[in-house]
């Protein structure tokens, strides 16, 4: 695991700047404390810093070198069927000098070219340079599990695997105004554009080509193609085939030279990661679990027991409410973007709290977007009592609501279509709030929009599924930008076994009958692997990673302030905003009326971002 970045010239007679460029790669130093190294070129420079995980030794130091000497490869990620690539590299004739998948990614693309990528069961993001035709390769994983960004100006293309990065090489971190409207109500920028002008996201399943200044973009992974071909064989059993490529997809992660733990929550998704942990690795596995004081948000006592069934090492954190402002500006500095879950900060101290005993930690993140898991997916299994609910239940009693579910549903539900039930399903702010404090809301997400008429063509007439394909390309990216830079902040590789591209197309292609039941969520899993969990934890509903921020915002030393000046505080006061009515929002909350909760949690998030990421760079 570790950070790349790289700077390229059009004109090979321009000189990198080695201060530049080491100044990238060592923002990145968090990613990478064992190790760093670079190469110059004409018009090239490639940086890396390294979090050694397999190959302790120098031998896996980056950037590596092709035995010719024509090709250079920075990496960062995990490639778990190494030995499996590294035979058949063998077999024709390739010879190597370390234990690392560093060096059978780098074989493969000398031996296949991007074709290689299809070979490759697991998360990275890879640069590869050729030093004899002067082009750039950049490729990511399937479901986007490490990060890659880039901005092209004049004549110059520089890369990185956080933004920050390229802002220490001198891009400029300014707001894309055209952004607003989705940060507000998605609360991330999905698709290549980023809240930050002229900074493009290389996206997940996606390769690029730079040659002499052009840039080329291909999509090597399409998840609805694959799912159709897997229509096609599907398995006699599916639970049994879960179950075999589950316990696998946990195996192979397993694969390393330094001790692997688990982050575990009470949840479904996380007991069924560290069961199959336990179950292959025995007693003493450490397990980590963030606590709170609050009711209603503890998941402590149901980690326990999953920790207590299966003998791990259970180690708990908790943060108090006197450091929580300063924990939001550290997790959105290392996120770069605002935060979206509320969580950020409680998922970097638990990462920090694991550091001391392990390097590598799995984590039951993709469990929700595969299995259907979502309370908010459950509307969509029925559209046709969806359009009867639209006609005879009053939303507005809906709203009144003391039930935040039914809250949403009920503006769910006010939409005018059965479309945008499913691109809004992720959503606590909608384009109608946004009008109510003088924005001009265009309702238009083209990214967004165009991954649902690619889910309508695999699942014609199931929103249910349509939405859960959504939030495999919007939603999922969020939730797995924000466990790298969290866990990577605290230098830990955290590996998510229900992404494992098997179980993802696998699932996919199944009927919507297998993997959900009326009665409960995620079907497939419990008929799996439900008998190796408390018999509590798998009665218990949906908790979800909850951080009671209502509290937070109305009581703890210096949110409350921080939500008090947001009319004032930059890039809000800048913003497309009414600032009288939003004047009046804030005060009213600050007062007990929580209408303006989720507008108003955004709008912090935005400015604590703004203020960690943004204005100590101007």
């Amino acid at each position: 695991m570790c950070a790349l970045c790289g700077i390229i010239h059009c004109e090979p007679s321009r000189p990198v700047d080695e201060r530049e460029l080491l100044l990238m790669r060592d923002t990145m130093r968090h990613r990478g404390p064992d190790d760093a190294g670079h190469y110059e070129g004409p018009g090239v420079g490639l940086g890396s810093r390294r979090l050694s995980v397999l190959d302790l030794s120098e031998r896996g130091r980056m950037p590596m070198q092709s035995a010719d000497g024509r090709f250079l490869i920075v990496y960062n990620g995990e490639v778990y069927n190494t030995a499996e690539l590294r035979e058949r590299l063998l077999a024709r004739g390739y010879s190597f000098r370390s234990r690392t998948d560093t060096e059978v990614v780098l074989h493969l693309y000398v031996d296949e070219g991007p074709a290689m990528l299809d070979r490759l069961n697991g998360m990275f993001a890879i640069a590869i340079w050729d030093t004899r035709d002067r082009a750039l390769f950049l490729a990511r994983d399937r479901l986007g599990v490490k990060p890659l960004y880039y901005a092209l100006e004049r004549g110059t293309l520089r890369f990185a695997s956080e933004q920050k990065a390229l802002f220490a090489a001198g891009v400029h971190p300014d707001l894309d105004p055209s952004t607003w409207e989705e940060l507000l109500c998605f609360r991330f920028v999905a698709g290549e554009q980023t809240p930050f002008a002229g900074v493009r996201r290389l996206l997940p399943g996606h390769f690029l080509l730079w040659q002499d200044g052009r840039i080329l973009v291909r999509r090597w992974w399409h998840l609805a193609d694959r799912a159709r071909r897997r229509q096609e064989t599907l398995p006699p059993s599916a639970t049994e085939w879960f179950r075999e490529t589950f316990d696998d997809a946990v195996r192979v992660r397993r694969i390393s030279d330094v001790p692997v733990g688990v982050l575990l929550s009470g949840g479904l998704d996380s007991g069924s990661v560290a069961a199959s942990l336990a179950r292959q690795s025995g007693s003493g596995v450490d397990g980590f679990t963030v606590a709170f004081d609050q009711d209603g948000y503890d998941e402590g006592p149901l980690a326990k027991q999953v920790a207590d069934r299966w003998h791990l090492t259970h180690h708990q954190v908790r943060i108090p409410p006197s450091e929580l402002l300063s924990r939001l500006l550290e997790a959105s500095w290392l996120n770069d973007e605002p935060l979206v879950h509320g969580n950020e900060l409680h998922l970097r101290a638990v990462s920090a709290c694991a550091k001391p005993f392990v390097t590598v930690l799995l984590s039951g993140e993709g469990g929700d977007e595969t299995l259907g898991g979502y309370i908010r997916y459950a509307p969509l299994r029925h559209p046709s009592v969806l359009a009867v609910a639209r006609a005879l239940v009053p939303s507005a009693a809906l709203r009144l609501s003391v039930n935040g579910r039914l809250r949403k549903l009920g503006r769910l539900l006010e939409l005018d279509s059965r479309d945008a039930f499913v691109l809004f399903n992720s959503c606590t702010v909608f384009p109608a709030d946004l009008t109510s404090i003088g924005m001009r809301p265009s309702g238009r997400f083209p990214y967004r929009e165009a991954a649902l008429a690619e889910a309508k063509t695999l699942y014609p007439s199931e929103p249910f599924r349509q939405a859960m394909y959504m939030d495999q390309h919007t939603f999922l990216c969020s939730l797995l930008d924000r466990n790298d830079r969290m866990t990577m902040g605290a230098s830990i590789e955290c590996r998510v076994p229900f992404l494992d591209y098997r179980l993802v197309e696998g699932m996919a292609a199944l009927p919507t009958s297998t993997l959900a039941a009326p009665r409960h969520t995620k079907t497939l899993l419990r008929r799996a692997v439900g008998d190796r969990l408390p018999t509590q934890v798998l009665r218990t509903p949906k908790w979800g990673f909850g951080v009671p921020w209502e509290q937070y915002m109305l009581n703890a030393p210096g949110i409350r302030d921080a939500v008090a000046s947001l009319p004032e505080s930059a890039p809000i006061s800048d913003g497309p905003f009414e600032r009288r009515t939003l004047r009046r929002m804030v005060r009213a909350f600050l007062a007990g009326d929580l209408r303006g909760y989720h507008v108003i949690r955004q709008l912090l998030m935005i400015q604590l971002w703004y203020q960690a990421c943004v204005a100590e760079k101007r």
